[in-house]
């Protein structure tokens, strides 16, 4: 089902089982497609990645005291990016089947990556007795969560951040209104594909309690691709928010 503008849950298992799929079509000469899609554009998801690195990465103002926190890594495309040496990595993903092609793929000492549920991130990463993070990355996670859990979730979230700290997040939105997909059929995946595309002034709406009432202010944001060709969607646009306190 394809739902205009009404607020609609989706199911988080269904979610679940399409990326175990997803990781079963894992290939080696074109490994982020799992996340990335475009199965059969090789080139376009390298371009894409390229362009998404090359505009983000320098905003994330990486130094050797850098602690970063990867929810929704998959399997590990943003561990890969990270070429500057830093204190440590945590990928955080809900997949299991992705999370054990990232830890094959990314074997230095300070990356470690976490299966869990991100409703439970806080307390996964106290039982893993990890600190807090000064540099946070939530690359398109948001669309996979119904509304009722955004807000507790970036609580969380924010409650794992050092007193100064960058978080950097990358949704796809929907450009006029809502966009719910619902067990909608993607001929492209060949999948029953669920996912919320919400408007840029409701995704900053969730922002005011989790972040701009506990310091962090958005310093830049803007539409992640220029190119027409890399934003193929006519009712949807890659978008990003750098927030920081």
């Amino acid at each position: 089902m394809r739902i205009i503008e009404k607020v609609t849950d989706i199911e988080y298992e269904d979610t679940k089982q399409f990326f175990k799929k997803r990781a079963e079509k894992f290939r080696a000469d074109n490994p982020y497609s799992v996340t990335m899609y475009q199965d059969n554009n090789k080139e376009l998801v390298k371009e894409r990645n390229e362009r998404e690195v090359e505009k983000l990465y320098p905003l994330l103002n990486l130094s050797a005291d850098s602690t970063v926190l990867d929810v929704a890594c998959g399997i590990g495309r943003w561990a890969d990016a990270i070429k500057d040496e830093i204190k440590k990595y945590s990928g955080f993903d809900f997949s299991g089947e992705l999370i054990q092609i990232a830890n094959k793929r990314n074997t230095r000492e300070n990356f470690c990556f976490y299966e869990g549920n991100v409703n439970d991130i806080e307390k996964i990463l106290l039982q893993k007795n990890e600190g807090r993070y000064n540099t946070v990355l939530m690359i398109g996670i948001l669309m996979y969560l119904n509304d009722d859990d955004i807000v507790d979730v970036l609580g969380q979230i924010v409650r794992q951040c050092e007193k100064h700290a960058i978080v950097c997040i990358r949704e796809p939105l929907g450009i006029k209104d809502r966009l719910t997909l619902k067990n909608f059929f993607s001929e492209e995946l060949q999948d029953n594909y669920n996912a919320i595309y919400r408007t840029r002034e409701e995704l900053v709406h969730f922002f005011v309690t989790p972040f701009f009432n506990n310091g962090f202010t958005i310093k830049e944001e803007g539409f992640l691709f220029d190119e027409d060709s890399l934003n193929n969607r006519k009712e949807t646009a890659q978008y990003y928010y750098i927030l920081e306190r």
